[in-house]
């Protein structure tokens, strides 16, 4: 499972009985005691799991790189399925955390567009079960999509703010690609990571273009943050549910409230309407604080 802050209504609870000029109160040590891959760990107690259990803390990202993770667990033979994806609850302390970087919108929130402001929070929760393909024909499972490879990266460049060309962003989807032996031209949908703030769409927008080439300006893009709001740890694992639809029903989700284009994004957003398209092959990003990357590609069966 993959979060952001795992569950901070605990702390938050705590937090409103302390006096911050008077001595640890007797709650110290229920945070100190608290685990952080509670959701991880619930999960596995109610469906009596008995392989790895791992909570991956990787911010806005962490839904795509759990995913990844049980992409590599079944890829090594070390499991045949893998419960994967992100969850996060919406907290004061995220609220003001992203009030207090400016980047919260103070009405909508509109990835890519000219006049965007900034995102919008959001909660939830997304879950898919990977396995080893021949073994899911022989039980007969309904199979969606194939995951077809993943890239992950790291900025190294500041703990909030991507590089500003979009260098991790582009080495995420450069991998992603590599790992899936896939060349951009057989790429026909792009799940953007576009949280609707100034600088990460801008920065998206160029390394979309850097790793795509002539294909960027045909291939489609779309953000569904701006229906979902900006849910962190959850964000990646949601959104590759929205790919795995896309390719399974033949249709790909709009870039919602997206009305006066971004002269410097000037991709295929998919404004208005959903477009009716049975797309071969997707691209998942995520990016996060920290400079953490990870895209995801999907296959059709």
């Amino acid at each position: 499972m993959g979060t952001t802050l795992g569950e901070p209504q605990f702390l938050e609870e705590i937090g409103e009985r302390w006096d911050l000029d008077a001595p640890p109160p007797e709650g110290w040590g229920e945070v100190v005691a608290h685990r952080s891959d509670v959701a991880a760990a619930a999960l596995a107690s109610h469906f009596g799991v008995r392989g790895p259990v791992q909570t991956i803390p990787t911010a806005c990202a962490a839904g795509n790189y759990a995913i990844a993770r049980g992409v590599d667990l079944i890829r090594a033979g070390r499991v045949e399925v893998a419960v994967v994806g992100g969850a996060e609850a919406f907290s004061r302390l995220a609220f003001v955390g992203f009030v207090r970087l400016h980047a919260m919108a103070p009405d909508r929130c509109r990835p890519f567009d000219r006049n965007r402001k900034g995102l919008l929070l959001g909660e939830g929760a997304g879950i898919l079960v990977l396995e080893e393909e021949e073994r899911a024909r022989r039980r007969g499972a309904r199979i969606f999509a194939r995951v077809l490879g993943y890239g992950l990266s790291c900025d190294a460049y500041h703990i909030t703010g991507p590089h500003p060309e979009g260098r991790g962003a582009a080495q995420a989807m450069i991998r992603a690609l590599e790992n899936s032996r896939l060349t951009p031209d057989r790429i026909d949908y792009i799940n953007a990571h576009g949280t609707g703030t100034v600088n990460n769409d801008r920065v998206e927008t160029l390394a979309i273009k850097a790793v795509m080439g002539r294909q960027a300006r045909s291939v489609s893009v779309s953000s569904i943050k701006a229906l979902t709001g900006h849910m962190m740890g959850a964000s990646g694992s949601v959104e590759a549910i929205t790919c795995v639809l896309a390719i399974d029903r033949g249709v790909l989700p709009p870039t919602w409230n997206l009305e006066t284009p971004d002269p410097e994004c000037d991709l295929d957003y998919l404004s208005g309407r959903p477009r009716e398209m049975r797309p071969r092959v997707v691209l998942n990003n995520s990016y996060a604080f920290g400079g953490n990357n990870a895209t995801l590609v999907f296959g059709r069966v």
